[in-house]
């Protein structure tokens, strides 16, 4: 009496060990089911869906899609170095930038920072893997272990099924490739060689690429909306302001002199207005309130006169009898 088929599976190890795909069986080989060992039937029939099938008992699906991820991507990366080609890991690390125009901030530590893409070609690192490899440094067993062979550079992967990699692993600060496996899809993946952090099937510890600092800001600023007050001083001697966001500051014609946050302090303000009025107009004939020795605040153009008592508007001192430039 046959036996009841129990479980169907995409794939199995031929009599090589290789992992076997169904869409690549042959039906004079022979197969074995990579959880339990034991013998595998490739049906091939035209009308239903190709698959590995069971008899008798098996394996659980956990165990089966734990040693066939173990399998898939060992294989990958074998292939990978056999053929000198890329095994291609995508990360993300902070970019920040100390350009020119993040110096209108007036802050040493004012910077852009942004995250950015960080694709590293993991067989120029690690030229050697092995399953099951106990390692000698730390006593641990991943279910890969990439190294190089001069024994400098260890990598753990490990396949999670239902039980994540453990807190000593993690502890034991090598790099560590988590693949959160659920399903046989997820086992293509491993097979494609490509794999990104962005992935949620992908968890990365104790790797980070470091942070780079780059001259310029390329793309999206971080800090390109901060409302900057930019100053300009008529014929007349009138001040004039002009908001705008940072990312649209004119570098050709403003500089630290007449360009700051909007956000400073009224005192802070006024002692930088003093700065460009003696820039902009060295010879101080025009008057202007903000550099008479009797002014004491300044408030949206006006200030406080000591002389008068009162807030008085910065033009004023062109028709102020005391009216005289602090030294």
């Amino acid at each position: 009496m046959m036996t009841t088929p129990t479980i169907q599976y995409a794939y199995a190890l031929d009599c090589k060990g290789s992992l076997t795909h169904i869409s690549d069986a042959q039906r004079s080989n022979s197969y074995t089911c990579p959880g339990c060992k034991c013998p595998l039937t490739a049906v091939l029939g035209e009308f239903n869906a190709k698959h590995f099938r069971h008899f008798e008992e098996c394996c659980a699906l956990e165990t089966y899609l734990h040693k066939c991820a173990k399998e898939a991507f060992y294989l990958r990366y074998q292939q990978a170095l056999s053929t000198e080609t890329a095994i291609s890991l995508e990360l993300e690390r902070e970019v920040s930038c100390y350009g020119a125009r993040l110096g209108l901030l007036g802050s040493a530590t004012a910077r852009c920072s942004k995250t950015k893409s960080a694709r590293y070609n993991l067989t120029q690192f690690f030229n050697c893997a092995e399953l099951e490899k106990r390692d000698d440094v730390t006593g641990l067993q991943p279910d890969v272990m990439l190294c190089d062979l001069q024994g400098n550079r260890r990598c753990y992967v490990e396949i999670c099924v239902t039980h994540p990699c453990s807190e000593e692993k993690i502890a034991s600060c090598v790099p560590i490739l988590e693949f959160k496996v659920e399903s046989e899809a997820d086992i293509q993946m491993l097979l494609t060689g490509q794999y990104s952090i962005k992935d949620e099937r992908l968890n990365v510890f104790n790797w980070q690429p470091p942070p780079q600092t780059v001259d310029h800001c390329v793309g999206y600023c971080s800090v390109g909306n901060v409302e900057m007050s930019v100053w300009s001083l008529s014929d007349s001697g009138r001040l004039n302001e002009r908001v705008m966001p940072l990312d649209q500051v004119d570098l050709l014609t403003s500089s630290t002199l007449n360009t700051w946050p909007r956000s400073l302090e009224p005192v802070e303000v006024a002692d930088r207005l003093k700065t460009f009025l003696r820039h902009a107009e060295p010879s101080s004939r025009l008057p202007n309130c903000l550099l008479c020795a009797h002014s004491m605040q300044w408030d949206s153009g006006f200030v406080q006169c000591r002389s008068k008592g009162k807030q008085v508007a910065y033009t004023e001192a062109r028709q102020c009898a005391k009216y005289q430039v602090a030294v």
